[in-house]
């Protein structure tokens, strides 16, 4: 019963977050395994006053969430869960570098490794029994985890 309304929340966060993207390229959801794509539209910079911001919490704060709800699945659940999360965590990436390109900011060796690291988690996840993959999650959470706290702090230092 659990499992069912752990996928149930997933697919409903899912089709929350594309709806809130429905303005964005078919390419946006192949971003995983892509580098950053050009047309992404993160539809402003959320939790940056005057930047526009994303209606119900910054994507950050999005996968976070999804990030927790995710610990507390078992592995077949977690396989189930993947497609969802995969597009979450791309949408994030697309996200922060469009964020990045706006300011005309560039990451440093460790912004570029994170990124890189991430981006293949999620063109090699799909390949994983659901034992492994619960087995790499903990890694692949600090690395979003990583992120995003490195990319608040770049904004916070673009605060005018």
């Amino acid at each position: 019963m659990r499992t069912r309304m752990v996928v149930v929340a997933v697919g409903v966060l899912a089709v929350m977050n594309a709806c809130k993207g429905a303005d964005k390229s078919p390419n946006d959801s192949a971003s995983a395994a892509a580098p950053s794509p050009a047309g992404a539209d993160s539809g402003g910079m959320a939790g940056m006053p005057g930047m526009g911001g994303s209606q119900g919490g910054s994507v950050a704060e999005q996968m976070q969430a999804h990030m927790q709800m995710m610990q507390g699945v078992g592995p077949d659940s977690l396989k189930a869960m993947l497609p969802a999360h995969r597009q979450m965590a791309a949408n994030m990436i697309a996200t922060f570098d469009k964020e990045m390109r706006d300011m005309k900011m560039t990451g440093d060796a460790a912004w570029t490794a994170t990124m890189d690291s991430l981006r293949n988690d999620l063109r090699t996840m799909p390949e994983l029994s659901a034992t492994e993959l619960r087995a790499r999650m903990a890694a692949h959470e600090a690395r979003a985890t990583r992120l995003t706290q490195m990319h608040r702090t770049m904004m916070q230092g673009m605060k005018m």
